[in-house]
């Protein structure tokens, strides 16, 4: 697996944020607070936290206090492109998309809610 893109809003300290990944090995760094480590925990939740979890708390935005959003492109071998996209949150708040492309520009929904999760691992 290859992580592509990942974008941020509302997670933790970063508003928002988006981050294209280059092939091989990917370096973030900078002053202490600039948000490495959320957008770490970023790609760690997306990919394993239910949208629904009580954990979902932690990574509320420490300005807005707006439901944290985060979407991950990754692709799993040539013309096999995806996109998890959750909004962490309990009731209508949170939500989960699985979304596929050949291409990486135009994707169409493979699965949502709680298969997704399924999906992914």
């Amino acid at each position: 697996m290859r992580l592509v893109r990942i974008t941020v809003d509302d997670f933790q300290c970063i508003e928002h944020a988006e981050v294209d990944l280059g092939a091989g090995l990917n370096v973030l760094y900078g002053p202490n607070d600039l948000g490495k480590s959320s957008l770490a925990a970023a790609i760690r939740n997306v990919l394993l936290l239910p949208h629904g979890s009580s954990a979902y708390e932690r990574l509320v935005s420490w300005q807005s206090g707006g439901a944290p959003r985060v979407a991950l492109t990754f692709s799993t071998e040539p013309q096999r492109v995806w996109r998890v996209t959750k909004t962490f949150g309990t009731g209508s708040v949170g939500s989960s998309r699985l979304e596929f492309s050949r291409d990486g520009v135009s994707f169409s929904t493979d699965a949502t809610g709680r298969e997704v999760d399924g999906k992914i691992r």
